[in-house]
This record gives C-alpha cells, sequence and structure tokens, in this order.
C-alpha cells in the first residue's frame, strides 16, 4: 500500500473535488448531527422518521442500512458506520460523473 504523506490529500480530492461534492456531504453530515441530536435528547411517543432521511439521502447505496437488525448497539454502529460510508462513495461517484462529463466538454 502506498503510505506517502499526499497519498490521503489525493483521496480526499478525489471524493470531494467540487462544490457538488463537498455540498452533498455537507448536507449528509448536517443529516446525520440532526438524528443523532433527535434520537439521543427528544423524547418521542413513537417512533421519529428522523433517521430515514440520511439513507434517502445516501440512496441507492446507503440502502446497505436496510439490512441492518432492528435494535440495538451494533445496528445503531452499523447506522452511523453504513450512512457516512454510503455518502463518500456517493461524493466519489459524483465526482467522478463530473470530471469525465468536464473531459467531454473539453474534447468537444
Amino acid at each position: 500500500m502506498n503510505d506517502k504523506p499526499g497519498s490521503l490529500r489525493r483521496i480526499a480530492d478525489g471524493v470531494a473535488d467540487n462544490r457538488i461534492a463537498r455540498g452533498y456531504l455537507a448536507l449528509c453530515a448536517a443529516l446525520l448531527l440532526w438524528v443523532a441530536f433527535d434520537s439521543t435528547l427528544v423524547h418521542h411517543e413513537d417512533a421519529s422518521f428522523a433517521g430515514v432521511w440520511p439513507v434517502l439521502l445516501t440512496f441507492p447505496t446507503g440502502s446497505a442500512v436496510l439490512a441492518l437488525p432492528d435494535e440495538g448497539t451494533v445496528a445503531v454502529a452499523s447506522y452511523y458506520a453504513l450512512v457516512p460510508a454510503a455518502a463518500v462513495l456517493n461524493a466519489w461517484l459524483f465526482s467522478a460523473l463530473l470530471r469525465r462529463l468536464r473531459g467531454r466538454a473539453v474534447r468537444a
């Protein structure tokens, strides 16, 4: 594996090298903070719909969350690991698509 100091920077640039990907990641982070706040500090008489919004925003890669068990600490930890991973993967896909579209525009 390449452990040069710039390799992490290169990976981060590949994920969030444009405003669309950075805005998408910021929105995902804000929604996850809202879910964390809602699930820990707000009392609900019944279930809250807050946890669904980050999954919908990170669809289709975020749909892996649907395979998690319904309750328990492992499910919560898996949720908070899978949703950000799906957001990063989607941001990378957005960046790759935008780079490809820009390359076509330059060649045309």
